[in-house]
């Protein structure tokens, strides 16, 4: 897959328009290419009802704000009715998760992960299954999951052995998955790009997403079974 570089700008340094602005130019055509009916006017309307933040204001290890929305806004759009976090560290990109269902008035949320790190008492509601297991264990048996929101472990062998339980398990008719931390590279703690880059075919439709702040970046894949 072919990666890309933007201008790093810093958070403090631009204003909320600029921030909306610069949400739009990163992440509307990528969106578009995954969901070919969607409009610019309902994009900017999830952007906007979306309420929370993200690194740096956020502790290290969570999503950037531009990240953590364009989960909010992927929910709003799919209405998933099962999704599945891995990797929750302290919940702040598990905020934009629930803040969407809420909104959407459906879905189940399971938030997954190997310890419990969750501060409970900034997380947005307690509507989710909470599980503490690996999901190496929790991905090898059938599931129904139609949204996973994989941000675990990111060395090679774990993305590459998650995906390939997911191709092997998914009971979904329609799956769709965002991938956090495609862009950074440091070898063997983040191999993200590594594992995706083998399975690029194996998908109907995937995204990659870098804004002007962030220095992880995303992807959001597609497939129907």
């Amino acid at each position: 897959m072919e990666r890309f570089q933007s201008t790093q700008l810093t958070l403090k340094n631009m204003t909320k328009e600029q921030k909306r602005q610069d949400f739009l130019d990163s992440y509307f055509d990528g969106f578009k290419k995954l969901l070919p009916t969607l409009t610019q006017e309902t994009f900017l309307k999830y952007y906007d009802e979306s309420q929370y933040g993200g690194y740096p204001e956020e502790p290290g290890g969570s999503v950037w704000e531009s990240e953590g929305k364009s989960i909010y806004v992927l929910i709003r759009i799919l209405k998933p009715k099962k999704i599945l976090e891995i990797g929750n560290y302290m919940g702040k990109s598990s905020n934009h998760i629930l803040q969407a269902v809420e909104d959407n008035k459906v879905g189940e949320v399971t938030l997954l992960d190997i310890v419990e790190r969750i501060d409970y008492n900034s997380i947005h509601n307690k509507n989710f299954n909470r599980v503490l297991n690996n999901s190496l264990i929790e991905l090898d048996a059938p599931f129904d999951y139609d949204l996973i929101v994989q941000d675990g472990d990111h060395t090679y062998p774990n993305v590459k052995k998650e995906l390939e339980l997911i191709f092997k398990h998914s009971q979904s008719k329609s799956l769709h998955i965002w991938a956090h931390d495609y862009y950074t590279v440091k070898p063997p703690q983040c191999e993200v790009a590594k594992a995706w880059d083998e399975v690029v075919d194996k998908f109907n439709t995937i995204s990659l997403f870098k804004d002007s702040v962030s220095n992880c970046g995303c992807l959001i894949a597609h497939f129907n079974k």
